[in-house]
C-alpha cells in the first residue's frame, strides 16, 4: 500500500538512510558524553576557591579622574 503512494523511491531511500545515520550519530555522541570522565576544574578553584589574583580596584569619581589626568580638586 505504501508503494502505491511512493512516486519517488530514490528520495525515500535517501531520506531513510540519512535518518538512520543521524540516529546512529546522536546515539554515539550521547553515549560518549555520558561515559566520559568529568572535566578537571580550573586551577584557581582547586586551591580552596581563592581567586587567581588580587581583586580589582573599585573606580570612584576621584580615582577615575586620576587615571585620565583630571584634577577635580584644583579649580
Amino acid at each position: 500500500m505504501i508503494a502505491r503512494f511512493d512516486h519517488r523511491p530514490m528520495l525515500t531511500a535517501v531520506l531513510a538512510l540519512s535518518t538512520t545515520v543521524l540516529v546512529v550519530v546522536v546515539i554515539t555522541l550521547s553515549t560518549l558524553l555520558t561515559t566520559s570522565p568529568p572535566a578537571a576544574s580550573p586551577a584557581s578553584l582547586s586551591d580552596g576557591g581563592k581567586p587567581a589574583g588580587p581583586a580589582p580596584k573599585v573606580m570612584d569619581a576621584e580615582s577615575y579622574g586620576e587615571v585620565y589626568g583630571w584634577d577635580i580638586h584644583n579649580k
